[in-house]
């Protein structure tokens, strides 16, 4: 199986202008600006580049989630548990359905590799 490389600033040149967040909490909707490449291996699995402009929105990503944060300053309130403040240079995993509220509250710029966990067992 090839590797697999990209770059971030030609990423977000193919990705268009930002879009609304699909499901914004209150007054200020985050603009979001995404692009993902599926696996040849298994389609299913994605990774590419994210950028969210401050605001609150739900989180409802079905599949895991593993990203590194390159810059900005967030907090994810999961629906079970206790919340997390994210910056720039942390690396976090979200298990599959990991349902939630973001608070992003400097624009946040991350890279992330969304997969399959059961496909892994």
């Amino acid at each position: 199986m090839p590797s697999t490389q990209f770059n971030i600033d030609a990423l977000f040149a193919e990705a268009g202008p930002a879009k609304p967040v699909p499901v914004p909490v209150g007054e200020v909707v985050s603009m979001v600006t995404s692009i993902s490449r599926s696996s040849m291996a298994r389609p299913a699995n994605r990774l590419g580049v994210w950028e969210c402009t401050p605001g609150i929105w739900r989180r409802q990503v079905v599949q895991a989630e593993f990203c590194h944060f390159l810059s900005g300053r967030a907090i994810f309130r999961p629906d079970d548990g206790d919340p997390i403040t994210i910056g720039a240079g942390d690396v976090v995993h979200f298990p599959e359905n990991s349902t939630g509220v973001w608070e992003i509250i400097e624009t946040c710029r991350k890279v992330f590799f969304v997969f399959d966990e059961d496909a892994a067992r």
